[in-house]
């Protein structure tokens, strides 16, 4: 859910279940919790009231950032397990 929102400034509930493929009802869980934890922020729209925009807070974005982070040592990681897999099956 961060991920999508990070490519972009808001996005409502309804894009965010169709982008990620899931029930509407979980992606308002999942929203809930992520507002819980200060990572996103909502605003009503200013075309439709009823509906609702979501983004990511400055916590949110440090989050996004951690993660990223860590997924460049994993590729890092995976990448150099690769190159000892070719090595030894070289042998």
């Amino acid at each position: 859910m961060l991920y999508s929102l990070s490519d972009k400034k808001s996005s409502c509930a309804s894009d965010l279940s169709n982008q990620l493929g899931l029930s509407n009802s979980r992606t308002s869980k999942i929203l809930l919790s992520l507002e819980e934890k200060k990572y996103i922020t909502r605003r009503m729209g200013k075309v439709d009231k009823r509906n609702m925009l979501f983004s990511l807070t400055a916590k949110g974005k440090e989050k996004m950032k951690k993660i990223q982070a860590r997924e460049n040592i994993y590729i890092e990681l995976i990448s150099r397990l690769i190159k000892l897999i070719k090595q030894f099956i070289k042998q």
